[in-house]
């Protein structure tokens, strides 16, 4: 199964374990390419969906090659499309990883597509993906959603970097009346035979926001100032506005009713911090590469709901004021350059 080579190559066809999943990624960018690719590996029917073509032609001609945690160059060799999947309607799992503000967009062409046996299941970053989850596909019954603490950067066509990793967190939210019953034991079992330590979570809301407090401590400070993530407590002044802002999510937590308010998540975004020291925010990645952010749905999130309860959250509604601020500034510079 692995060629001779200075390059790993991982066939997908021929490692089935007999507990296979049939899976849908719809988003093939750092954390869909990098799950799809282990999952494949592990013996999994996995096809990737992503619309940026120049990344999928790759795919299809040369493999998914990923630079591991050890440094090694690891070809997946799996198919992947531009289209809707014509094997969503058998899937057992549709993992979602586009960007949060793509998420009705990429899902709403499988409305009417997926089998009632299907998971939809997303492991995005922010606040409002389930809503828009559930706007794109508004019958569908069977919808979860998670958190991941593996860090994954695109480093051109074809090519990813495994830059960090951290157990994955997945559970089932808060249930509408016509939803249906959701197993996810063969979801972690998958997962966790891939390598991807993945447990699940009784209120995953909980952990949503968790991971949150993180992304509102790091990425939009990191993206205005260009640090990385390690540089963030080094700064006093950095560590101060993170401070604030992880201060003011917390008390809109509290008043949203979910769980855990009481934990002191300053303390838990500066470990982060310390675990992903050497590594730039994904919304710096963003911004170096003139791309929008999902500042809507981190910062941005915190401040409009903040509002809606009357609670004040100054610090994050300058963060997302500011980075949107940047973002209209790389746009029109590129588009001048263009």
């Amino acid at each position: 199964m692995v060629a001779p080579t200075s390059t790993l190559y991982w066939s997908i066809s021929r490692c089935v374990n007999g507990n296979n999943v049939k899976i849908v990624v719809v988003g093939a960018g750092a954390m869909g390419g990098l799950f799809g690719a282990r999952l494949a590996a592990a013996g999994n029917d996995v096809i990737l969906h992503d619309t940026w073509q120049e990344h999928v032609q790759a795919i299809q001609r040369d493999g998914l090659v990923i630079t591991e945690l050890d440094g090694t160059d690891v070809r997946y060799r799996l198919p992947a499309t531009t289209d809707v999947s014509p094997e969503a309607g058998s899937a057992d799992l549709l993992l979602v990883e586009v960007k949060a503000y793509d998420t009705f967009e990429a899902l709403q062409p499988y409305d009417g597509v997926l089998g009632e046996q299907t998971v939809v299941l997303s492991l995005q970053n922010g606040l409002g993906n389930l809503e828009q989850i559930r706007a794109a596909l508004p019958r569908h019954p069977r919808v979860a959603l998670g958190t991941s603490a593996h860090g994954s950067m695109v480093l051109g066509p074809g090519r990813l970097h495994h830059a960090g990793k951290g157990p994955n967190v997945i559970g089932v939210p808060p249930r509408r009346q016509d939803d249906a019953e959701v197993d996810l034991t063969p979801v972690a079992r998958a997962f966790n035979a891939a390598g991807f330590e993945t447990e699940i979570a009784a209120d995953v809301r909980t952990m949503i926001w968790r991971k949150l407090m993180a992304n509102v401590a790091i990425n939009a400070i990191s993206a205005l100032t260009g640090a990385l993530i390690g540089e963030i407590p080094q700064d006093a002044d950095l560590l101060a506005i993170a401070t604030a802002a992880v201060q003011e999510a917390t008390a809109v937590m509290a008043a949203e009713g979910v769980p855990g308010e009481d934990e002191d998540y300053v303390s838990y975004a500066q470990h982060i911090m310390e675990l992903t020291a050497r590594n730039r925010a994904s919304m710096l990645q963003d911004i170096l590469r003139g791309k929008r952010t999902e500042i809507d749905a981190i910062n941005g999130a915190v401040a409009w709901l903040a509002e809606q309860h009357g609670i004040a959250a100054p610090t994050n509604r300058m963060l997302a004021a500011l980075v949107r601020s940047r973002e209209r500034a790389i746009r029109a510079s590129i588009g001048e350059r263009g």
